[in-house]
């Protein structure tokens, strides 16, 4: 990899000192815990850390900053403070204000993409990003800039996972992000010390050279400890921002995340996901803060949202979590916006208060940045349009992980795919194969693995016959650690796991092992969970037929512990064969596979695009 480590100090410096102090976080928490917040606010702001933040700036300059920060007290009065658009302008002092809001969603740690193997054509998504964003703020086009992220940040790739998150912690500070989301990948790794911190921020990080504690507020209302029903102290309801004189207060709202996130992980919290809830909340933080208009900023689809909303109150919504792209108004005229996934672009919108001092939202859009993928290549060509910093940032994080992830395991001639055109996809497949040979001494004759457990293709590089796998490859296409659990069913048992596959994909509706005829109700425009499956026969790959209604004789299958464990599983009564303490973990265990596979065929390995399941006419 070609590295550019000039970074330009002195220019960076000037930049912050012009920049620091543009937005001003006033308050947040929820409307009774102002005091708290204030507090908290105000040691962080004192405290002080050691190192260096990203762009070479001492991160004393960052808690400077901080020291400048506002605090709103918390009161009991009943008596809503006027509203700023009630308040008396001149004719001299009124002028329009434009605030630029930008969203990114669903990063899940794409620092780098590295999906193609080849670090010729490696992308820097998050550099180019940094370099518009920054032009943004330097345009004189905008009053300010606020930006926010949609959360899911950190799962998702070797340089964010095998770095604690670091490396994305180190970047949403260089950055100065306004707020971020909690997103429901953020629950698959120890949410308290990589995604939120004692105080409702993002947490500190410690990268090579890197080091800061940012002052970054982490939004999520009706997080509560299962236990006791109370507040968790790591999450913000919400957070008020002065930008350009405009008080803005942004309002975190997370979804129920029970069925997204593996149940173990979320146990220990209960959400209150409820729109009216949300909506309750918003009209007690107008009340108590009166803040000029509120933007939500959501794990979750804004269009989802919006029409639970009341548009006097709620301007715009930015959500994330469905991987889609939005940026329209809704039928009540709240803007909507969402920035896709893995930093492919980014979403905006523009805030306007009118002379009047009314508020409108203009423009909602959103830009992709991989048209042209070789703009985001690291080249000379290209040097004006990458950040420096978040190059030598990626530059660290890639150093930090490659020896350990660079060991070539063998080749493939075939890509491997998540795109399904039937019931399974050829990442599916190779996926499960791998489970099943990691397994298959232990007595496994199938394996499942759910669709939205898989990240990333490997593709083979335009020009080539064959793409490299190294251990690298197989973290970013699994990303997430799963243990591979085993457990004995029966014949029925079996045949209802592969109907809860179709209805549901989390069940595991990807598979190995077995091959199955099937009937279903409905055409091609019914949705899967709307039909009725029926398993005509099953056929395991050593010839078995398996009897669908058969509740006597045992198989043992393999799958991961997120499958297994969801509410509803066939294996959710079930004990492992393996304790889930003693059970192999997907990453170790499958590259033990693959080396195995590649000592036999010479480094070749086979990828199998076959449909496992075949429906009758």
């Amino acid at each position: 990899m070609k590295r550019r480590r000039y970074l330009k100090l002195l220019i960076c410096l000037f930049l912050i000192l012009c920049l620091a102090g543009c937005g001003k976080k006033t308050s947040g928490g929820t409307p009774a815990e102002n005091n708290e917040a204030g507090e908290a606010a105000a040691e962080s702001a004192g405290s002080d850390s050691s190192g260096t933040a990203p762009g070479g700036a001492e991160t004393e300059s960052a808690a400077a900053d901080s020291a400048g920060t506002e605090s709103a007290e918390s009161t009991d009065s009943s008596e809503a403070q006027p509203a700023a658009e009630e308040q008396d302008v001149s004719p001299e002092e009124a002028r329009e204000i434009r605030i630029l809001v930008i969203e990114t969603t669903d990063i899940h740690g794409c620092l780098i993409d590295a999906s193609t193997g080849d670090p010729d054509t490696f992308q820097y998504r998050l550099a180019y990003l940094a370099q518009v964003i920054d032009g943004f703020r330097a345009s004189g086009e905008y009053d300010d800039v606020l930006l926010l992220d949609g959360g899911d940040i950190y799962q998702g790739t070797p340089v964010s996972n095998l770095t604690g998150g670091a490396s994305m912690r180190a970047y949403l500070d260089y950055m100065r992000y306004d707020a971020v989301c909690l997103g429901n990948h953020e629950f698959d790794r120890e949410v308290t010390a990589e995604a939120a911190d004692g105080q409702a921020t993002v947490p500190p990080y410690t990268l090579g050279d890197y080091a800061g504690d940012p002052d970054i507020p982490v939004l999520a209302s009706g997080l509560l400890d299962a236990a006791t029903g109370a507040r968790v102290p790591f999450t913000k309801d919400y957070v008020i921002i002065e930008k350009a004189g405009i008080r803005i207060a942004v309002v975190g709202y997370i979804p129920d995340y029970s069925k997204d996130v593996m149940s173990s992980k979320v146990a220990p919290y209960r959400i209150d996901g409820s729109l009216r809830h949300l909506d309750q909340l918003i009209r007690k933080v107008k009340e108590e803060e009166a803040p000029d208009t509120v933007i939500v900023l959501a794990h979750e689809a804004p269009t989802f949202i919006a029409p639970s909303m009341d548009p006097t109150l709620v301007s715009l919504i930015a959500g994330g979590h469905t991987h889609r792209v939005t940026a329209k108004y809704a039928s009540n005229g709240i803007a909507c916006i969402q920035g896709q996934n893995q930093a492919k672009g980014y979403a905006s919108a523009v805030l306007v208060r009118a002379k009047d001092g009314s508020i409108s939202v203009e423009d909602p859009k959103y830009t992709d940045i991989t048209g042209d993928k070789a703009a985001l290549y690291d080249t000379e060509e290209n040097a004006d349009h990458l950040d420096d910093t978040v190059m030598d940032l990626s530059y660290t994080a890639w150093e930090a992980v490659w020896e350990e992830m660079s060991e070539v395991l063998g080749y493939i001639d075939t890509p491997v795919k998540r795109g399904k055109e039937g019931i399974t996809c050829s990442a599916g497949n190779w996926v499960t194969h791998l489970m099943l040979e990691a397994t298959r001494d232990n007595g496994a004759v199938a394996a499942f693995y759910n669709t939205g457990g898989i990240r990333a293709n490997l593709t083979i590089p335009e020009g080539e016959t064959i793409r490299p796998v190294t251990i690298y490859d197989i973290y970013t296409v699994m990303p997430f650690g799963n243990s591979l659990l085993l457990y004995d069913v029966t014949g029925k048992e079996l045949a209802q796991q592969l109907t809860d596959g179709m209805k549901d994909p989390a069940f595991g509706d990807q598979m190995s092992g077995l091959r199955f005829t099937y009937t279903a109700t409905g055409d091609e425009d019914t949705k899967a969970e709307d039909r009725e499956y029926t398993i005509l026969g099953i056929t395991l790959d050593d010839g078995t037929e398996v009897d669908p209604e058969d509740e006597e004789t045992l198989y043992r299958v393999c799958v991961s512990d997120f499958s297994a464990t969801r509410e509803g599983s066939v294996f959710a009564d079930k004990e492992p064969v393996i304790p889930p303490s003693d059970a192999p973990v997907d990453h170790p265990a499958l590259v033990a596979a693959l080396r195995r596979e590649s000592a036999e065929n010479d480094g070749y390995f086979f990828v199998d695009t076959g449909e496992r399941g075949v429906r009758a006419e």
